[in-house]
């Protein structure tokens, strides 16, 4: 405690640290029986005034909507100390809260670069402010101050005080995320409702109506493909992507399958200095990967398929067991190389084929 303790007697230093071994307990407590924020914000500012033996102790909130600096709860070790250098210490609570770090300030040439240190009846002899984070954001200060001390604050009070200003945010912390767990729970409380009332209204509906949804359902997806077709088709017929870097992954050439199984999706992979490139045809066994620069027969390496259902890619070992890389190009021959799949995990394999359902099968002649 530094300075406060050295200023009290044996007899009064252990009754001091009864009281600290108290103001942690009391404090602690509240978070184990669920108090609110406030209740929890304010033991703090009280338990840190009595346990620093300061004059004042307060919590300030910052409102991100005004740009403002709030009075949230304020303790005063008497009424005379209530608004003693108040707007002083907003300006060092407000540099402590935009530089994010703790700031101590004792001694008249520590307040030089904050107000002038004029003589005065009554006047702030030592003070520290602590910003309070929640949510990776500075969100309050956490600020005590002596008026008139016999004593200042030193850097074993401001690591004392820090105990108190982590509490604090904890507790901010703590309730944020109440806060949002009970914003899921309302909201999942509103969606299941809504469901309930839409199949409540689809019971009460003639078989023709129901049926008339369905054919209108069963429209809107065949459109969909229909759209998702034209466009694999036009990356195919583009010939500007087709530069370094692009890739299209297709039926691998060399594996036989019928012809109804091949199915042409647009996806995205990368491999080596490839990045970030579109692809074609997709299947589990193989593929044929049109680029600017294939390897070479035999060659192994890795490939990421990126399947757009919001999992991470899916990385596969590749052989080259075909390729075009000196060859003329053709519309029917392209430049790349054809791959073959390496142990292609069975969740992977279940992950393609899901999502390839959704495509209508192509026909290649």
């Amino acid at each position: 405690m530094g300075g406060v303790l050295k200023s009290l007697d044996q007899t009064e230093a252990l009754s001091h640290i009864e009281r600290l071994e108290s103001a942690f307990f009391q404090i602690s407590s509240l978070f184990g029986v669920h108090k609110d924020l406030n209740t929890i914000l304010e033991h703090v500012v009280r338990e840190s005034l009595n346990c620093l033996r300061a004059n004042r102790s307060t919590l300030f909130l910052y409102d991100p909507t005004s740009d403002v600096l709030n009075v949230q709860f304020t303790h005063a070790l008497a009424p005379r100390y209530q608004r003693v250098g108040l707007v002083e210490e907003k300006k060092v609570v407000k540099k402590a809260l935009r530089q994010g770090k703790p700031l101590l300030l004792a001694g008249p040439e520590s307040f030089s670069d904050f107000f002038k240190y004029e003589e005065r009846e009554n006047k702030i002899t030592s003070l520290m402010s602590i910003p309070l984070f929640a949510c990776g954001k500075a969100m309050g200060v956490l600020s005590a101050l002596l008026i008139n001390g016999r004593y200042d604050f030193d850097e074993k009070s401001l690591r004392f005080f820090s105990s108190f200003s982590n509490l604090a945010s904890a507790a901010m912390e703590l309730a944020h995320f109440v806060e949002e767990a009970q914003a899921g729970k309302d909201f999942r409380i509103t969606y299941e409702q809504y469901l309930d009332n839409i199949l409540s209204q689809l019971q009460t509906l003639s078989d023709r109506e129901q049926q008339r949804i369905q054919t209108h359902i069963a429209v809107i997806q065949a459109e969909q493909k229909v759209e998702n077709r034209e466009f694999l088709e036009g990356k195919a017929n583009e010939s500007g992507p087709w530069t370094r870097g692009s890739i299209l992954l297709q039926e691998d050439p060399g594996i036989e399958r019928r012809k109804e199984e091949r199915i042409e999706v647009m996806v995205q992979v990368e491999f080596e200095e490839e990045y970030w490139c579109f692809t074609g045809s997709l299947s589990r066994g193989g593929a044929f990967v049109l680029t600017q620069n294939p390897m070479d027969l035999e060659d192994e390496f890795s490939l990421k398929i990126h399947v757009p259902d919001g999992r991470e890619p899916i990385e596969v070992g590749c052989k080259v067991i075909w390729t075009n890389k000196y060859g003329q190009q053709s519309k029917d021959l392209r430049r790349g190389m054809g791959v073959k799949f390496l142990k292609l995990q069975p969740q992977d394999q279940i992950r393609i084929d899901e999502f390839t359902k959704a495509f209508k099968p192509q026909v290649f002649s």
